[in-house]
C-alpha cells in the first residue's frame, strides 16, 4: 500500500494538457482564431503523432493528432475512437524526474520510466529536437485524466520568448473539468497520490488541487451549473475530460479576438467567457480574468 504522506508532494502541478484530434492542422487553425500563438509543427521520433504547442511559462497545451499513420501512435487512435475528440491526457511536472520514479516506486505505485522521448521541430533556422522524460502510471492510478509525468530536459527550446505572448492574453493553464458517474470513488484513488489534503468535496462532485491547478471532477448532473455554457449534447455518457480553464491578463483583449476572429463564445456570470467545443475540436475553454 502507497503512503500517502511519501507521494503526495511529488507533482507540482499539470505540466501540460493534451487535446488530440483527426484533423491536426484544421486544429491548428481553430486555435490560431482564439488568438494563441502556436510553435512550429513537431513530430514524435518513430511514432505516428505529431503536435502543435501553444506554450506559456510554466505549463502548455499540446495539440496532438496522427501525420504518420503507419507508425505506432500507442493507443491514440483508439483512445479517440472511444470517446472522441478533445482532451486526451493530462501531463505532470515534477522537480527531478529521477527521484520521482524512485519514490513512487518504493510507494507501491506501478510506474514505468524514465523513458526518453525526442520531438524534432522544423525551426527557419534548422531542426532542433527537445527532448523529454516521462514516467507512465501502468496501474491505472491515473485514471480519468489518463496522466504521465513529463520532465524537460531541453526547456529552453521549447519556451522560446516569442512563443509565449499570445493576442488572446492568455498566461496560464488555471485547471480542467472533468465528468464522472463517481467523482468521490475517483477522489478516493487519486488520494493515494496527491495526499487526501488536496481533494475536497463540492457541491457537483471533487475538486483535486495539484500545486497550482485545480482539476473538477463533477458529475454529469451538475455539469450545467459548473459549465453555463456548454449544451446537452456536449456532455457525454462516458467519463471523461471536457474543458480546460485559462488564466488572461485582460479579459477585454480575449474577447476582442474572439470577436475578431469570428469565434462562438459566451459571456458567463462570473466574469469569464467560455468558447464551447465545436469551436476547438472537442474541448471547451474558459477564459478567466487573472487575479493579482
Amino acid at each position: 500500500m502507497a503512503n500517502p504522506k511519501a507521494v503526495s508532494g511529488v507533482l507540482r502541478g499539470i505540466d501540460h494538457l493534451v487535446h488530440a484530434v483527426d484533423d491536426l492542422e484544421g486544429c491548428a487553425d481553430a486555435f490560431r482564431r482564439l488568438g494563441f500563438t502556436l510553435t512550429p509543427r513537431g513530430r514524435h521520433r518513430n511514432m505516428a503523432t505529431g503536435n502543435y504547442c501553444i506554450m506559456f511559462a510554466d505549463d502548455y497545451i499540446e495539440l496532438m493528432g496522427i501525420i504518420d499513420p503507419d507508425l505506432p501512435d500507442r493507443g491514440l487512435r483508439d483512445r479517440m475512437t472511444a470517446q472522441g475528440e478533445g482532451l486526451d491526457r493530462c501531463a505532470f511536472a515534477v522537480d527531478d524526474v529521477e527521484a520521482a520514479f524512485a519514490t513512487l516506486n518504493a510507494a507501491g505505485f506501478r510506474v514505468n520510466g524514465p523513458i526518453d522521448l525526442r520531438r524534432p521541430l522544423e525551426l527557419p533556422e534548422g531542426e532542433v529536437e527537445p527532448r523529454f522524460r516521462l514516467i507512465r502510471f501502468d496501474g491505472n492510478e491515473t485514471r480519468l485524466l489518463n496522466g504521465f509525468i513529463c520532465y524537460h530536459d531541453t526547456p529552453e527550446i521549447t519556451r522560446r520568448p516569442d512563443w509565449l505572448t499570445h493576442a488572446n492574453a492568455v498566461t496560464r493553464i488555471l485547471g480542467l473539468v472533468a465528468v464522472s458517474t463517481d467523482p468521490a470513488t475517483l477522489g478516493a484513488e487519486w488520494a493515494r497520490l496527491l495526499g487526501a489534503d488536496a481533494i475536497g468535496e463540492t457541491a457537483m462532485g471533487i475538486a483535486m488541487q495539484i500545486g497550482p491547478h485545480v482539476v473538477e471532477i463533477v458529475r454529469h448532473d451538475t455539469v450545467s451549473a459548473v459549465l453555463p455554457g456548454l449544451s446537452a449534447d456536449d456532455v457525454p455518457a462516458i467519463d471523461r475530460m471536457l474543458a480546460m480553464r485559462l488564466a488572461v491578463s485582460d479579459i477585454a483583449a480575449t474577447r476582442d479576438v474572439l470577436t475578431g476572429n469570428g469565434v462562438g463564445y459566451t459571456d458567463q456570470a462570473d466574469g469569464s467567457v467560455f468558447v464551447p467545443p465545436g469551436e476547438t475540436g472537442g474541448t471547451a475553454v474558459s477564459f478567466s480574468q487573472e487575479v493579482s
